[in-house]
């Protein structure tokens, strides 16, 4: 939600671009956090805060494709021991 003064204004997700990749960044969220303990975790902290189930996946989507971002940038392996420390 954003706001200004007086005005909230709901974020959506845009329509916009390419709908088999928008599919499949879902996808891949859906299953980390079935899979990923951090990625669970982060998950769970989303819900508690009062997103819904879909704000929460889409968190989680975004927070993946930064960390995606950081390790083909930084060519490193993902560390989920180190990813769990520095979370905390």
């Amino acid at each position: 939600m954003y706001q200004s003064g007086k005005s909230k204004i709901e974020s959506h997700i845009s329509k916009r671009d390419n709908a088999h990749l928008r599919r499949i960044i879902w996808l891949m969220s859906v299953s980390v956090v079935i899979h990923n303990e951090y990625f669970r975790e982060y998950f769970e902290r989303k819900r508690v805060q009062g997103k819904p189930y879909k704000k929460a996946i889409m968190s989680v989507a975004h927070k993946l494709l930064r960390t995606m971002y950081a390790m083909l940038k930084k060519r490193e392996k993902f560390n989920v021991g180190f990813a769990l420390a520095t979370s905390e």
